[in-house]
């Protein structure tokens, strides 16, 4: 049974994010390395949503 899409971790980003493609970080799941890290240096995260 596959494993459902889950929502992106990072607070302001609101977008769903597979498992296959999900970076996964102290037990959260986020869209990108950018959100797992806090968006260090004004880093974009993802190009499906206009969260950040």
């Amino acid at each position: 049974m596959p494993i459902a899409n889950q929502k992106c971790a990072c607070e302001p980003c609101g977008c769903v994010v597979s498992p296959q493609k999900a970076v996964e970080k102290e037990g959260k799941v986020y869209c990108s390395q950018s959100c797992a890290d806090g968006h260090a240096g004004d880093d974009q995260c993802c190009s499906n949503c206009d969260c950040c």
